[in-house]
């Protein structure tokens, strides 16, 4: 992928860490690559509340389910980990998501599984800590969780052997490996977007004198805080010490600032300091890639059309998701440089790892199935699109739920921090609802 600004540092580059993984003799097997499940092709709004409400029971109780995925158009695969009471937890699986999906036949299949969710939350925790360690240098980038196995997911380069033998020594049959190329921020030039402002637009970012200006991104949802509503886009668009924290459409280059209508906003809040183009640590490893501006208005509303410039059509944001979605889940994005992308399916809700050197926590992985084959192919979020939005459809509404921010992106997959991460940085934030 290519970047307009420097923040393409590769994961193996890095010097910085050194690797304490002990060798793989020459007689140990070492642990297979294994693909990502198969997309479940256009899946049905019955079939997306029936998973959605079966997998809020399960963040309820994590000690006595396992997961939920979604696996077909009108079916859900539910795991559930071994116990006396099995029956009782799977009728109530059961109720859960035939109550959601009303009238419509959706297929929840029950099966038995050895771990828990909590177990694998735990596994997950402590490969996330041996990654930030330095314990693999570049070779595991990331960890999520496999809902269906209630296994860790560690992410690996193609030539990790040593590090997968030693995580397969430490964790057995808790942990599964996928390959991940390593990943890059998402940063670049939709828009002449005039406030009120919608998420989906792109924004350049100028010095507080308009002498100067730096990247271009994309604007996600309004949250409010302490009364104020604001506007998110991505931490590593405008880190701490960044020279350009002044959010203008990115349409405008002229050191004439253009009518105010034009204005989104200074950043207020980041997760990342450092500058533009070279962010370091803050609170990314806690609450995710998000930063706050404030100074303009701000509407939940989100640009749905393919085009980068010229007329666009909107849709109104009607719900929110705080919480972890769900596995298989289709989503939209929308950001300055791909427009829109729908067709895009959450491979794991649950990730966590490097991003160019920055260790990312609340995060989620997607990958496109454009043509509903149930093959995944290579469409990705791009340059300029970092901070833009991520969403899905509200079943019998033309509204849409808010799920997140557009991070960063891989050869064949892209990442958004979950609104989780906000939610975790500030309990009170809420969002503005139509």
């Amino acid at each position: 992928m290519q970047l307009t600004r420097a923040l393409a540092v590769s994961l193996s580059t890095l010097a910085l860490l050194t690797c304490t993984a002990a060798p793989a003799s020459a007689g140990t097997p070492v642990p297979a690559i294994e693909p990502v499940p198969p997309a479940p092709g256009q899946v049905s709004p019955e079939a997306q509340d029936a998973a959605d409400a079966i997998n809020a029971l399960i963040e309820s109780s994590p000690d006595q389910y396992t997961g939920v995925r979604i696996t077909g158009p009108d079916a859900v695969t539910v795991v559930l980990p071994k116990g006396p009471d099995f029956d009782q937890r799977s009728a109530a699986v059961r109720g859960n998501g035939a109550r959601a999906a009303g009238a419509r036949p959706v297929s929840v299949q029950v099966e038995q599984g050895e771990r828990s969710l909590a177990d694998a939350r735990r596994t997950k925790a402590e490969i996330g800590e041996l990654i930030r360690a330095g314990t693999y240098q570049d070779k595991i980038t990331g960890v999520g969780i496999d809902p269906g196995r209630g296994t860790a997911v560690a992410y690996a380069t193609a030539d990790s052997d040593e590090a997968r033998v030693d995580l397969k020594r430490r964790f057995g049959e808790s942990v599964v490996f996928r390959e991940s190329p390593d990943a890059r921020f998402t940063e670049r030039d939709r828009s002449r977007d005039s406030a009120p402002h919608r998420a989906g637009a792109g924004i350049r970012l100028w010095n507080p004198q308009h002498t100067g200006h730096g990247g271009i991104c994309s604007t996600s949802f309004p949250v409010v805080k302490d009364g104020i509503r604001h506007m998110l886009t991505a931490a590593h668009c405008v880190p701490g010490a960044t020279t350009y924290p002044r959010a203008w459409a990115a349409t405008f280059t002229s050191a004439t600032p253009p009518s105010t209508s034009y204005y989104f906003g200074a950043r207020v809040t980041t997760t990342m300091g450092g500058d533009l183009g070279s962010p370091t640590d803050g609170t990314q490893d806690v609450y995710g890639d998000f930063a706050l501006l404030q100074g303009s208005s701000y509407v939940n509303a989100v640009y749905n059309c393919d085009n980068l410039s010229g007329s666009c059509s909107e849709l109104l944001v009607g719900g929110v998701h705080w919480g972890i979605p769900t596995n298989g889940t289709s989503v939209c994005t929308s950001g300055r440089t791909t427009g829109q992308t729908c067709r895009l399916i959450i491979t794991d809700s649950d990730w966590e790892g490097y991003v160019q050197g920055m260790y990312l926590r609340h995060m989620a992985l997607i990958q496109s199935d454009q043509n509903g084959d149930g093959a995944y192919d290579c469409t990705t979020v791009q340059g300029g699109d970092s901070g833009g939005a991520v969403y899905n459809g509200i079943s019998g509404s033309s509204q849409v739920r808010a799920l997140g921010v557009i991070s960063a992106s891989g050869p064949c997959y892209s990442l958004f921090t979950r609104l989780s991460g906000v939610k975790a940085w500030n309990s009170s934030v809420s969002m503005p609802l139509n």
